[in-house]
């Protein structure tokens, strides 16, 4: 678990390193949003893939991507015009499509769980059904301590 949080910890890192670089400030809002949307929600794709990300991260993550979208880098108080959940909705629900991190880490992983129901002969999907026993036995509680973090996690969704 501590390997996870120091991956964890590094995400977080990598967001705010490549924040340093960019001057909000200096960017537009349609720039800010634009690179909310492309870079800071593309740094925890792989991560948000694999592993379900613990609240207090997806936490630190949103405010770095609020802090940034309403201001970043002035020293002043920022005027927030909408609500976090009002960015996040979809372009035609007439949010911004900032990718909503929590929901988006659930559907990746549930991903997991369909590729294992629809594909046919892949080398992993016979690694894990002889390992666990298939995609059904998902539901089934946890009976042995040695399952690895990933399968444990597909398994809470």
């Amino acid at each position: 678990m501590s390997q996870e949080r120091s991956i964890l910890d590094e995400v977080v890192e990598r967001i705010n390193t490549r924040l340093g670089r960019w001057k909000g400030r200096l960017i537009s809002m349609a720039g800010r949003i634009y690179l909310i949307k492309s870079v800071l929600s593309a740094i925890p794709l792989f991560y948000m893939s694999l592993f379900k990300i613990p609240a207090v991260v997806v936490k630190k993550i949103v405010k770095i991507q609020r802090n940034f979208l309403w201001g970043w880098g002035s020293g002043e108080r920022k005027i927030v015009w909408t609500s976090w959940e009002k960015v996040c909705e979809p372009h035609e629900a007439g949010g911004l499509g900032v990718i909503n991190i929590k929901p988006f880490n659930i559907a990746l992983l549930g991903k997991w769980i369909w590729r294992m129901s629809y594909s046919k002969g892949s080398l992993w999907k016979e690694v894990l059904t002889s390992k666990y026993g298939g995609w059904r036995n998902l539901k089934v509680p946890i009976s042995n301590k040695n399952e690895s973090l990933w399968w444990r996690e597909l398994m809470v969704i």
